[in-house]
């Protein structure tokens, strides 16, 4: 009996002794745990401040992009501006000159017939400015279906005789007939080709050939503008769609218009690529696949 206490007395040792140490441990495991969590509490909260900093910088960053796009934008509205001021110009000389002789004249007939002249011309120039005002729009995209052609036919109507006369440039023009029409935004896709046809005169300062060329390839419709100029050398080929990156001197460009082309194309779910050769030119291809949705323009 005396043996059998002896043994369960030993037992109860063994077990306050596996307890206590158990206690220590747990407590142990306790103010661990606690240091972690508060070493968690001041990662999340310096991780918090951090974020907050990101967050500002990145709302810098944006603004700053939103005005050099303008900026850019406002650049390329220079150029549409120099290249429609003619065609501003012969309306306004029109009218001004109609407007007079009917002050000085008692025909009433002859007068009807100024007016009238004064009235078409007026429409005409209404015409030129609104299609202005449309182009320099950059928002979201508004679908509706376009012929690829007359769309280009039409940004040619703005750029042509300022190319050809300022630029000394050479505009071969080649459209493939018959194109399917395809569903994007007109204003974006005048304002891609704007950028690189400024940008292909722009890579032959002494003038050149700009060949502007549409096509059908499969499941898309493309047109093309391949220029004589100096060419894209191997080391920019990956950043030349990067935003900023310009190989222009300083003053001459944001270095946003191929970054723009870029979004505007993906947005109304096309694909921008490009060859060149060093010394040879380059030639940018821009397709646009058939019955597809556009996106949203990446912010």
């Amino acid at each position: 009996m005396e043996d059998y206490i002896r043994e369960l007395m030993r037992k109860k040792t063994e077990l306050e002794i596996a307890l206590s140490e158990e206690k220590e441990l747990s407590e142990v495991r306790r103010r661990l745990l606690e240091r972690n969590l508060k070493e968690l509490e001041d990662l999340y909260a310096a991780l918090r401040e951090k974020l907050q900093e990101l967050k500002i910088k990145d709302e810098k960053i944006r603004e700053i992009e939103v005005r050099l796009e303008r900026a850019n934008k406002l650049s390329l509205l220079g150029e549409i501006s120099s290249a429609i001021a003619h065609q501003i110009k012969n309306p306004l000389v029109s009218i001004l000159g109609f407007a007079k002789r009917i002050t000085t004249s008692d025909d009433v007939e002859k007068v009807k017939s100024y007016a009238k002249i004064i009235v078409n011309d007026a429409e005409k120039l209404t015409e030129v400015l609104q299609r202005l005002l449309e182009f320099s729009r950059m928002d979201q995209p508004k679908k509706e279906k376009v012929e690829l052609n007359e769309a280009i036919k039409d940004t040619l109507a703005f750029l042509e005789h300022h190319l050809t006369r300022f630029k000394n440039v050479n505009l071969i023009v080649e459209l493939e007939e018959g194109l399917p029409p395809v569903e994007l935004d007109k204003i974006h896709l005048q304002q891609v080709l704007a950028n690189l046809l400024i940008n292909a005169a722009q890579a032959m300062p002494q003038g050149g050939p700009i060949k502007i060329r549409t096509g059908f390839d499969r499941d898309k419709v493309f047109f093309s503008v391949t220029d004589k100029g100096h060419g894209i050398s191997d080391d920019i080929r990956e950043k030349i769609f990067e935003p900023f990156f310009t190989t222009k001197k300083k003053g001459e460009g944001t270095g946003l218009g191929l970054s723009i082309c870029k979004r505007l194309v993906e947005a109304n779910g096309g694909t921008i690529t490009f060859t060149s050769q060093k010394g040879e030119g380059t030639t940018f291809f821009v397709y646009f696949p058939l019955n597809q949705k556009s996106t949203v323009i990446p912010s």
